[in-house]
C-alpha cells in the first residue's frame, strides 16, 4: 500500500500560515490572562471596587485587541486546513500506464502492456499481457485518510492489486473465456485489517474501498487521486 506524501511550496506556505495563526491565538489568550492577572492584584492592593468605581476590571482596548488576534487567528488556522485539504483532495499521481492494442482475426482479444510506477514517478515494472474481452479493467484498494492527515501532505493510500479483460456482451462476460492477473501481491494485509474493523482505524482512515476503471483499445495513463483510480488518453 503505498502512501504518497507531498511537501512542496503550497505546503510549506500553508504550515507557514498555521504557525502564525498559533502564535495570535497564543497571544491572544496569553494577553487575556494578563489582564486577568492585572485585575486581581488590584483588587489585592486597592480593595474591591465600590458599585460606581471609576475603575474597570476589564480594559476595553486590551480586550478588543485579544479578540480581534484571536479572530485572525481561527480565521488563519481554518485556512490553512481548507487549502492544504484542497491540495490533498485535487492531487494526483500518475501509477500505470497502459498501451492496448487488437489482435488481428482474433475477436474479443488483446495484447496489452502495462507499466506500473512507484508514487515518486519511477518505473517498477513493465509486462505484456493476453487480455481476453472487448476492454481492460484495472482494479485497485484506496484507504482514504482523514481530513486531518491532509494537514501534513498525506495523500490516501492506494494500491493496484488486479487487471482484468471485460466483455461489451453481457452474455460473454457469464460464458466466454476470462483473464484475471494479480497486480503487487493483490489485497494486503493492512488493507484488509482496515477494510473489514473499520472502527480501530476510523481515527485515522475515513474510508477502505475497491475501485475499477477500464477502457477500451488504445494508450492510457492511469492516474490515483484522493478517492478513486483515472484513466486518461496518454499524450
Amino acid at each position: 500500500m503505498n502512501i504518497p506524501i507531498t511537501i512542496g511550496l503550497p505546503q510549506l506556505l500553508s504550515l507557514l500560515i498555521g504557525v502564525l495563526g498559533l502564535l495570535l491565538l497564543i497571544s491572544s489568550l496569553r494577553g487575556g490572562r494578563r489582564s486577568a492577572e492585572a485585575y486581581e492584584v488590584y483588587k489585592a492592593r486597592e480593595g474591591a471596587s465600590p458599585p460606581f468605581s471609576r475603575y474597570r476590571p476589564f480594559r476595553w482596548g486590551r480586550g478588543i485587541s485579544s479578540v480581534l488576534l484571536l479572530a485572525i487567528a481561527l480565521s488563519l488556522l481554518w485556512a490553512t486546513l481548507a487549502l492544504q485539504t484542497y491540495l490533498g483532495l485535487t492531487g494526483e499521481i500518475k501509477v500505470a500506464h497502459i498501451r492496448a492494442t487488437t489482435i488481428a482475426n482474433v475477436a474479443h482479444e488483446m495484447s496489452l502492456e502495462l507499466i506500473l510506477y512507484d508514487d515518486h514517478g519511477h518505473q517498477t515494472s513493465d509486462n505484456t499481457y493476453l487480455v481476453h474481452g472487448d476492454e481492460w479493467m484495472v482494479q485497485g484498494d484506496i484507504l482514504k485518510l482523514a481530513p486531518w492527515l491532509n494537514v501534513i501532505g498525506l495523500h490516501s493510500g492506494y494500491k493496484l492489486t488486479r487487471l482484468e479483460g471485460r466483455y461489451d456482451d453481457i452474455k460473454l462476460e457469464n460464458t466466454a473465456p476470462r483473464t484475471a492477473i494479480e497486480l503487487n501481491g493483490g489485497d494486503d494485509n493492512f488493507f484488509k485489517t482496515a477494510y473489514t474493523q473499520k472502527s480501530w482505524f476510523s481515527p485515522f482512515v475515513d474510508a477502505a474501498y475497491g475501485n475499477a476503471v477500464f477502457q477500451a483499445a488504445g494508450t492510457f495513463d492511469i492516474f490515483a487521486s484522493q478517492d478513486a483510480l483515472i484513466a486518461r488518453p496518454a499524450k
